[in-house]
């Protein structure tokens, strides 16, 4: 295994190459006193691993990681430092590992034998074997992997990042927005350590399951990457675009797109920032099964809308609309009673959640019958 050691001080530079030396199985390519100089040998030796000091002049070893993925992302980092304080944003940055000063043996020794398991992984087998995933966020967010255990969430709050990520899917969100939506009442350095724990604990969750979903950093922005992964969500909204010109006989098509809406956008998780997203999808359903009822209607296909009335009424079983609308299919084919009976539903529902009466024009409607 390759790699380049970047540290400030020479006789650091010299105790850690004694070290791995000793350890074997380490090929030392470059020796570097400053980051800057060892990014600009990076394209011509490429290194499979690097050991960064992290407090170092100029180009900090935390700037130098970042930096170095950029270049190429498979580079392993490992951080060799006298400060415990960074060990947090050293795992944010997907470090492997994170090594402290003086340098225990021991510990190096357990820091090489991670790499050589790293590495006696074939990159082609890894991606091939990493399962397609759903990341499914009708009613409640759940990643479907292809196995029997259902993925398991870390923290609460690793959950809901990982969800408002995917809302913003393709997008960099910046970390303050992070911090004001998920830890508005901490202090700045507390919520910056917890987003930090967060992040590290979404890719460990991610790692473990073998999934090619990746959360990456950018300085001062995140970024999700689906991969050839899919959002059911997502899907379904793409689907709409794609479907023909609503006629009688392209009608069933939209009624399978309609029947693929299982229930409402992280309903069940209660996110505040979802609550948008999650009218804006009901209301692209509401609208669209409207047009698909009022061209039965018109084309004379009444009885094909009995389906779409109950599918109406499951998503939509406080709206009065839809209780009219099958009251006036049902008194339209010849059965008043269960157009009464209907309404009767209605007055109980208007009064268990509102305290309120039918409006007039379905009062007027109902006494007509």
């Amino acid at each position: 295994m390759r790699a380049i050691l970047v540290d400030d001080e020479s006789l650091a530079l010299m105790d850690l190459q004694r070290q791995l030396g000793k350890i074997g199985g380490i090929e030392i390519v470059g020796m570097f006193q400053n980051a800057e100089d060892a990014l600009g040998k990076i394209g011509d030796i490429k290194p499979d691993v690097a050991f960064l000091d992290i407090e170092m002049p100029e180009i900090s070893g935390l700037e130098a990681a970042e930096r170095f993925h950029k270049l190429d992302d498979g580079i392993e980092i490992v951080f060799v430092t006298a400060y415990e304080d960074y060990a947090i944003k050293a795992f944010e940055l997907a470090a492997l590992d994170y090594v402290l000063k003086p340098i225990n043996s021991d510990r190096l020794i357990r820091t090489v034998e991670r790499l050589k398991r790293r590495a006696s992984i074939p990159t082609g087998e890894a991606e091939e074997e990493a399962p397609a995933a759903t990341v499914s966020c009708f009613q409640r967010l759940n990643i479907e992997y292809g196995k029997g255990e259902p993925f398991s969430w870390r923290t609460v709050r690793a959950q809901e990042l990982f969800a408002y990520m995917v809302y913003k899917r393709n997008q960099p969100v910046r970390k303050d927005i992070l911090l004001e939506l998920l830890w508005p009442n901490s202090d700045y350095k507390k919520a910056y350590t917890q987003l930090y724990t967060t992040v590290y604990q979404i890719r460990k969750s991610l790692e473990s399951a073998g999934l090619s979903i990746r959360l990456t950093n950018s300085g001062s922005d995140y970024y999700l990457d689906l991969g050839d992964n899919r959002c059911d969500v997502h899907d379904w909204e793409n689907d709409r675009l794609s479907l023909p010109e609503l006629t009688p006989d392209t009608a069933e098509e939209h009624m399978r797109w309609l029947r693929a809406y299982k229930g409402d956008y992280l309903s069940e998780n209660n996110y505040s920032w979802a609550e948008n997203e999650r009218q804006r999808l009901r209301d692209m359903w509401y609208n669209h099964a409207i047009e698909v009822e009022e061209m039965r209607k018109v084309s004379g296909y009444p009885k094909e809308s009995l389906e779409l009335y109950g599918l109406m009424e499951t998503w939509f079983p406080y709206t009065e609309e839809v209780y009219f609308l099958a009251m006036k299919y049902y008194a339209a084919n010849g059965d008043a009673g269960a157009a009464k009976l209907k309404y009767d539903q209605l007055c109980s529902m208007l009064e268990e959640e509102y305290g309120i009466q039918p409006s007039i024009t379905v009062r007027q409607w109902r006494d007509s019958l």
